[in-house]
């Protein structure tokens, strides 16, 4: 049973797609382009099936922030038919797309062939996260730092699992927080700052290495 994370602020759609696809997978929705990050950080879902038209963020921008940190298969839902603008959205990072009004047959079809990726296989296979002596099971929510266990906040957790999944990659501040937080980094600085100062003591109380995580001056955050 794969993990699908719907995106589609029409109800009426959310419902059916929520109906065809919830016997046989775990269906998590979204409205808006916030709810769809946060949601998206808190359930890791294995497809994502993305509607264009949101409130709040549009779906290109929710598309390009979660590519920075993840390559889940992205199905897009859209209403163009300008061949131009879709081969712009697969250089975006979407893995296929599916035009409205669309046949249920053929959505379930391409939502087969998306789940058969080796991404999915990768996905399932890889609950532990590692790195050097750091160990986060994704789905237990057990972290372990040199053999001594470490309970995390929800927000904290959420950090260091992105930060373990793209090791040595520099991440901006911004991307951090509208991932974890699912909302524009706006004003923000100060509370992520908090969070992260939190868990990079939180890291090196129990670590033998004291600087697992470094900031990047002027850029972000980053593992080493």
């Amino acid at each position: 049973m794969a993990k699908i994370l719907v995106i589609e602020d029409h109800t009426d759609i959310q419902a059916l797609l929520h109906d065809i696809l919830s016997p046989k997978h775990q269906v998590f929705a979204a409205l808006d382009g916030i709810s769809a990050l946060q949601s998206f950080a808190d359930h890791q879902p294995d497809l994502i099936i993305l509607d264009l038209m949101l409130p709040n963020i549009t779906g290109e921008s929710v598309l390009k922030t979660i590519r920075k940190t993840s390559n889940v298969p992205i199905l897009v839902l859209t209403a163009i038919q300008d061949k131009t603008k879709t081969v712009a959205l697969l250089q975006a990072g979407a893995n296929d797309y599916l035009t409205k009004p669309f046949d249920i047959d053929e959505l379930l079809a391409r939502v087969q062939v998306q789940l058969r990726t080796p991404n999915l296989i990768n996905n399932l296979n890889n609950k532990i996260l590692s790195f050097n002596e750091i160990y986060l099971n994704v789905t237990t929510h057990e972290i372990s730092i040199n053999d001594h266990p470490l309970i995390l906040p929800k927000k904290e957790f959420n950090i260091l699992k992105i930060l373990l999944q793209h090791p040595h990659q520099v991440f901006e501040k911004a991307q951090i927080y509208e991932m974890v937080w699912g909302e524009p980094y706006i004003d923000a600085e100060n509370t992520l700052n908090v969070h992260l100062s939190n868990l990079r003591i939180k890291i090196n109380e129990l670590a033998t290495n004291p600087q697992y995580m470094i900031s990047v001056w002027g850029i972000g955050i980053r593992l080493i």
